[in-house]
């Protein structure tokens, strides 16, 4: 019996596709993209978005910066002055930012590295490249700040030589080389995880209730009340109000506790949080809707929007933060909502910003939810055929 029941288990699983897929094709996955992300920033190779203000615009400054350019891959740009680095770094255009003063040779602390309190590991990552790249690609620098710090010395000794001689062969600069400047705003991560965590169980919420969709097809009762509703739109417009509807209070609850016990500035701007809430749901409730109207089971339904809500999570940021991604993963996060929510509730509550991000931000997501409303709709209507 146990030989039985094994085999029919197993013809089981063989028969269900979407079963299979959850099983073996899911786990890859999602491992590929946590992989990715915590592999790199665990070596330190993260893909960092720098930019720098170069206020001396000398030698060794520009040799600085084409170090620093090649270290990067080419993620380094230049900045017209302080005040727009700051607000690169504010807006999520850049990660991290470099001030440049001083003679590199003679000041104190020639560099500055700015820092987004919400992407620290961004700082500590440019900040670690610009002592490597001063000890290794400019040791000709190094040497002659090691000879300024000595002093007008005619005579040297053999260990203030060897000192000296030194620095040309990796010498790791001294720390007052490079400062840190953490920006002001709090910690916008509080915000990220509000966003990222909201648009995952808006997922999973309007997948629940789309899939009463499938019920009554199952039951007959689509038809019926398709013929006495007049028509299927009606059907659908119903449940995608309603979805939205319940979407929007589940984000208000979310953000209420974010708010009142972490401190989250719900009210900083309160209508386009509401603005960007909406859309949000009506974005699952699309998405849902488009899913269950596809599937024929609820058997069906289940495994493949699991597979389907987690790789848009992983991906667009939702299970880590997209900061610490790959470039690539970054670029294809914004095909997901999951992206798009996060960037509007973050510039929307901690930016308290209204900005041309935000009005993408809604229209994307707007999009996704009449595309996914429109195609329940068509498909819908070849089943009533």
């Amino acid at each position: 019996m146990i030989l039985v029941m094994l085999r029919v288990m197993a013809l089981s699983l063989l028969r269900d596709r979407a079963g299979l897929v959850l099983v073996f094709v899911l786990p890859p996955l999602v491992f590929i993209v946590f992989a990715s992300v915590f592999a790199a920033g665990a070596s330190g190779r993260l893909d960092v978005r720098a930019s720098v203000v170069d206020q001396t615009d000398s030698a060794d400054s520009r040799r600085l910066f084409d170090s620093l350019q090649r270290r990067l891959g080419g993620r380094l740009t230049r900045s017209p002055n302080a005040a727009a680095l700051e607000d690169a770094i504010a807006s999520g255009r850049v990660d991290a930012g470099l001030v440049l003063q001083g003679d590199l040779a003679t000041a104190p602390t020639p560099v500055t590295v700015l820092i987004h309190p919400g992407r620290r590991t961004a700082g500590e990552v440019l900040t670690a490249q610009v002592n490597a790249t001063a000890g290794q690609d400019l040791a000709e620098l190094m040497l002659r700040r090691d000879v300024a710090r000595l002093g007008p010395i005619l005579d040297l000794t053999p260990a203030q030589i060897d000192r000296v001689t030194g620095a040309s062969a990796g010498f790791a600069p001294p720390p007052p080389f490079v400062a840190q400047r953490v920006l002001s705003g709090g910690d916008p991560l509080l915000v990220y995880y509000a966003g990222a965590v909201s648009i995952l169980f808006l997922m999973f919420t309007a997948m629940q209730g789309a899939m009463s969709l499938i019920d009554e097809r199952t039951a007959g009762l689509r038809l019926r009340l398709g013929l006495s509703a007049g028509g299927v739109a009606p059907l659908l417009g119903g449940r995608m109000l309603w979805l939205t509807g319940l979407g929007v209070v589940q984000a208000l609850v979310l953000f209420l506790v974010a708010a009142l016990v972490y401190g989250v500035p719900l009210l900083t701007n309160l209508a386009a949080w509401a603005a960007t809430a909406v859309c949000a749901a009506a974005a699952s409730a699309g998405i849902a809707l488009g899913l269950a109207a596809a599937c024929n089971t609820r058997e069906q339904a289940q495994p493949v929007s699991t597979f389907a809500f987690l790789i848009l999570a992983a991906v667009g940021g939702s299970m880590a933060p997209r900061f610490l991604m790959p470039e690539a993963l970054q670029t294809l996060g914004w095909l997901t909502p999951h992206a798009w929510v996060i960037e509007a509730y973050q510039t929307v509550l901690w930016r308290g910003l209204v900005n041309t991000t935000v009005f993408q931000a809604w229209t994307v997501l707007s999009s996704f939810a009449a595309a996914g409303f429109l195609a329940a709709l068509w498909i819908e209507g070849r089943r009533r055929l």
